[in-house]
């Protein structure tokens, strides 16, 4: 995967990276074994979310003010980030109108309903996220992630 580095954050200011973000240091981009270590039961998912998406692009980017996620697009528009967490990590994407009003009345996506509905609208879209830890149900984000990605190919 190649790096990049960014000037700042879509989600956070510039400054300190947070606490809960285990990779702050921008001379080291995150190692696999540096992953499973700081993501512990969280990693199976996100290897399973890189998986879903290993047709696209991925690469690591630094921001100042939230350090290394995992940049995952197309060539040009991002489909979403994966930003480790300690023992967990935040998916964050930027959703389509159209894509927002599908996706909040598809049945099988109840769960998420409400962060979908209430997603805040940015210029790309409809920013909304979802912290993931190695518990509770992870079919609903997964089957999210798999209607965005066919939605984008269409």
């Amino acid at each position: 995967m190649a790096t990049r580095t960014g000037k700042g954050s879509p989600s956070a200011g510039r400054g300190a990276v947070p606490a809960d973000r285990p990779f702050g240091n921008p001379n080291h981009e995150p190692t696999e074994e540096a992953l499973e270590a700081v993501l512990g039961a969280a990693v199976a998912r996100f290897d399973a979310i890189r998986g879903l998406a290993m047709d696209f692009n991925q690469e690591w980017s630094f921001f100042r003010g939230s350090g290394w996620m995992l940049r995952i697009h197309d060539g040009r528009k991002s489909l979403l980030y994966l930003i480790p967490l300690r023992g967990a990590f935040r998916v964050s994407m930027a959703i389509r109108e159209f894509e927002r009003v599908a996706f909040a009345i598809d049945p099988g996506l109840a769960p998420l309903h409400a962060a979908l509905t209430a997603a805040k609208k940015v210029p790309e879209g409809f920013a909304v996220g979802f912290d993931v830890d190695g518990r509770g149900d992870f079919d609903p984000l997964r089957s999210l992630i798999e209607k965005l990605i066919e939605a984008r190919r269409a």
